[in-house]
């Protein structure tokens, strides 16, 4: 009975809740494509990352994270190709590859730069850099045997274009110093102007040469489903502790820490949204409620007159305001639905190259049940909390003057 009598007080007066509605709706329309444009980004931005540049799981030596780059030589991994059988065997696991990594200098002969170079296997790096766009020249995999990609920032600064001939200057793992030359097979770009200034690839064999090696640094996994590392994870442990392997391994998220901090800033923000649509829907409700009260003060009066308990009023403005915070905020899902497609369906939001990039992107809006779930509960929450004033108002009639009220 409460709540059908609910259900009616709402609509008495049709115009102030049809605002009221609204009001929430607007509300849940904001947090429903604001939290999918989020959730998008928080995705490019993770999957750029390891598809560009960390892949799902990496494995080293142990030891390695804690003092690898002060002491390379003495963390490399031998036998790659076993590890690799193995690891091709768990579920999950797409592509296993292999990095050695070097800094030096890059010459043109009369112009020297430092870049950061990475050894890589040509075919599987391919699956792992998805998110890598060349611009000019071939992969790795169809460019000349002792080919190489550099970024478009260092290539700029070089001035060498496709075809071209540049020199690398490292130290051996011994410490002795060496020097290979390549073609210029392509120019690569990943969007990040820092990284696109240094980085240059080069075939893991032309690295081993140059470092004087036959082992590798990092053997990088991926996955089929990023969703899939905790779990891909785990069964890497076990294998690798069957075999009583000396490697130690990290996920992707452990080794992205500027991914973190970016989703604990949109997450603040988003915070702030909430607190502001919040605060409306708080005081829309508020407000019909309260005007609500006024007009129904014999009619109050009168039930308490008749026995109702000040329990009871209670409960039938909490249900009011939950009601009222129910319909709104499922209207407004399916107003931020129907927005949501349309802006996918026209090809997403532009959005221009953030500090620090060299390229854009087009943002769509994920339609992310979790979004959408937390914010109808707390929409709900704050509306069935914007029945607590009205209602004490309510229940704090004198029974006497409310029946002589007119």
């Amino acid at each position: 009975m409460t709540w059908g009598l609910a259900w009616r007080n709402i609509f008495r007066n049709p115009r102030r809740t049809t605002i009221t509605f609204l009001a929430i709706a607007s509300g849940m329309v904001a947090l429903v494509v604001f939290g999918g444009f989020m959730e998008f980004t928080f995705w490019g931005l993770r999957e750029s990352t390891i598809r560009t540049q960390i892949g799902h799981i990496q494995l080293h030596r142990k030891g390695y994270a804690a003092r690898g780059a002060a002491a390379a030589s003495s963390y490399l991994i031998g036998d790659f190709q076993s590890l690799e059988a193995l690891l091709l065997r768990i579920p999950h696991v797409e592509v296993v590859t292999a990095r050695l990594t070097f800094a030096g200098l890059i010459s043109t002969g009369d112009q020297t730069l430092t870049c950061k170079g990475t050894g890589v296997l040509p075919r599987s790096e391919e699956e792992l850099s998805t998110f890598e766009t060349l611009i000019a020249g071939q992969p790795l995999s169809q460019g000349p045997p002792e080919g190489g990609i550099i970024g478009s920032e260092l290539a700029k600064a070089l001035g060498r274009q496709v075809g071209e001939a540049l020199t690398l200057l490292t130290t051996t793992l011994d410490g002795t110093i060496n020097a290979v030359d390549f073609q210029l097979a392509g120019i690569g770009q990943t969007g990040s102007l820092e990284y696109d200034s240094v980085f240059v690839k080069l075939p893991l064999g032309t690295v081993q040469r140059l470092l004087n090696t036959t082992e590798v640094e990092t053997v990088v996994v991926l996955l089929d489903e990023t969703e899939r590392t905790r779990e891909a994870a785990a069964a890497i442990r076990e294998a690798i502790g069957e075999k009583g392997l000396d490697l130690e391994l990290q996920t992707w998220d452990q080794l992205a820490p500027f991914y973190h901090r970016v989703v604990a800033m949109y997450r603040g923000i988003f915070r702030v949204i909430k607190i502001i649509i919040a605060s409306i829907v708080l005081f829309s409700i508020a407000n019909t409620m309260t005007m609500s009260v006024f007009e129904r003060v014999r009619e109050l009066g009168t039930l308490r007159a008749i026995g109702a308990r000040r329990g009871r009023i209670l409960r039938l403005f909490f249900a009011e305001g939950f009601l009222l915070g129910a319909a709104g905020a499922m209207l407004g899902i399916g107003a931020g639905t129907v927005v949501a497609l349309a802006i996918n369906y026209a090809g997403g939001i532009s959005i221009p190259p953030p500090p620090g990039m060299s390229r854009g992107y087009v943002a769509l809006i994920l339609l992310d049940p979790h979004v959408i779930g937390s914010s109808f509960v707390s929409t709900v929450v704050v509306a069935t909390g914007s029945a607590i004033y009205p209602a004490l108002k309510a229940i704090r009639l004198n029974v006497v003057e409310a029946l002589q009220h007119t």
